[in-house]
Formats: structure tokens, C-alpha cells, sequence
């Protein structure tokens, strides 16, 4: 009886809308087991420009924010151009799963008016996200702060507990979000 108590509770906890209204997180699940993700969010930063792309394009201390990002190894670097094997770890109670993923990342600022971070996966067997982009847009805003929006689009062969593990993916997503967003704006 205990323990169904506890999955009652976990559900219900974790089906309560705690995020931001400026996030939107999308899944599907393919007939080959697969599912596609889909994540957006926004958000406005006290910070200028220029210091969000630095923070943001330091790949070495990108763990900074990201609770999930447990190590960040850089594969290949050029001017504009990273290659990065990221590690990521999450835990629900007493379940815990890695994740890698490897990804090409562009990053490049036009004048003083936005910076573009593109972000391509690498597919790579040994990581259960086959394909996928994310962009990252920093605009330049009048009062010399900055917004940040983030786009996300990922296919990946990741499963999921049946009835709260997709709540339970979603909230970890918008928890990680919440902490950027707050880590990002403290520096």
C-alpha cells in the first residue's frame, strides 16, 4: 500500500504546471519507439549581450547551468566551430540514467544587435539522441540587457516510464531551464 501511495503522490506532484508561461515543451512518441522532442523558452537577462555569449560559449564551465550537465568534453575546437561530447546524469528517487551526446556547435555574433549559438547532434552510437538542433538567440535590448530565446529539436530512442515518465522528463527540462535562466543571470 505504501508504495502505490508514493506513485499516487509522484504523479500528482509532478502533473502540477510549475513553470514559467515563456516555455513549451513538446513530445511525441514515434510507432518505431522513438520520440521526438520539441523545447522552447525565453527569457530576459539583466546581463548585456557580449557577457551572456561568453557565459554561454565557455563549453569548459558550461556545467555552470545545467544541474543534469555532468561533464562537458571538448572533441574539436576552431574559430567559430566546437565539437562536444556532453554527459548528462538525472535522477528520479533512487533511479539514476546518463546520457551522452555529442553535438557541432556554430557560435558567432552579428555587430552588437544578437548573437547566434546553432547546435547540430552528432550521431554517434553511443548516444541514444540520433538527430536534432538547437539555436540559441542573445538580442541586444535598448536598456543594455539582453533576451535570450531557445529552441530545441531533438529525435532520440530514450524510454520513458509509462503514465508519469513524460511529466516526469518535462519537469526536469523546465527545472533545468529555471536554473539557467536564474544561474545565467547571477554572473
Amino acid at each position: 500500500m505504501g508504495k502505490i501511495t508514493v506513485i499516487i503522490f509522484a504523479f500528482i506532484f509532478l502533473n502540477l504546471k510549475t513553470f514559467a508561461d515563456t516555455s513549451a515543451i513538446y513530445i511525441k512518441k514515434n510507432s518505431d519507439g522513438s520520440r521526438n522532442f520539441n523545447i522552447e523558452f525565453e527569457f530576459n537577462s539583466p546581463n548585456n549581450l557580449r557577457k551572456n555569449f561568453n557565459l554561454l560559449t565557455d563549453y569548459e564551465n558550461i556545467y555552470r547551468f545545467n544541474p543534469s550537465l555532468v561533464r562537458t568534453e571538448i572533441l574539436s575546437k576552431d574559430i567559430n566551430r566546437v565539437e562536444v561530447k556532453n554527459t548528462f546524469r538525472n535522477c528520479i528517487l533512487f533511479f539514476c540514467r546518463e546520457m551522452i551526446m555529442y553535438e557541432s556547435l556554430l557560435s558567432y555574433c552579428v555587430d552588437n544587435s544578437y548573437c547566434l549559438i546553432n547546435a547540430e547532434v552528432i550521431s554517434n552510437a553511443e548516444s541514444p539522441v540520433t538527430s536534432g538542433k538547437t539555436s540559441w538567440i542573445i538580442k541586444h535590448r535598448i536598456d543594455s540587457k539582453s533576451k535570450i530565446i531557445y529552441k530545441s529539436e531533438f529525435l532520440a530512442n530514450i524510454s520513458l516510464p509509462p503514465f508519469i515518465g513524460e511529466s516526469i522528463f518535462k519537469k526536469t527540462i523546465i527545472r533545468n531551464l529555471n536554473y539557467l535562466e536564474e544561474s545565467l543571470n547571477t554572473f
